[in-house]
C-alpha cells in the first residue's frame, strides 16, 4: 500500500535537493503516496495561502534532480507565473480537490 502511513525514511533520507531563498521554497523528494516516485513542491505566499503547490512528478531521482532545477528557474526569474497547477496525485490531493 502506497501512502502517507507507509512514507520509509525521514525527510533528510527521502530529500534529492531543497532550494530555499526569503519566502519560496522549492523541495523535491521520494514519495510513496503518488503514483510517481518524486516529486517537486513550491511554496511560495503568492500561490495557495503559501500551501505546498506539487507543480511536477517524476518516475527517477535524475529527472526529479532535473526537474528542481527548472522549477528553481522558474520561480526565480524576473516574473513569477500568473499561478501554478497542483498535479499531485496524493489520495489527500485528490479529496481536498472534491466539491
Amino acid at each position: 500500500m502506497r501512502g502517507l502511513a507507509s512514507m520509509i525514511g525521514t525527510y533528510e533520507q527521502r530529500k534529492v535537493v531543497c532550494y530555499e531563498k526569503g519566502k519560496l521554497i522549492v523541495d523535491t523528494c521520494r514519495v510513496t503516496d503518488s503514483n510517481k516516485n518524486y516529486e517537486t513542491g513550491i511554496s511560495h505566499p503568492r500561490y495557495n495561502n503559501r500551501n505546498w503547490v506539487i507543480v511536477e512528478l517524476y518516475d527517477t531521482k535524475e529527472q526529479a534532480a532535473t526537474g528542481h532545477d527548472k522549477w528553481v528557474k522558474v520561480m526565480t526569474s524576473e516574473k513569477l507565473p500568473e499561478k501554478l497547477e497542483d498535479v499531485s496525485t496524493s489520495v489527500f490531493a485528490l479529496i481536498s480537490k472534491l466539491p
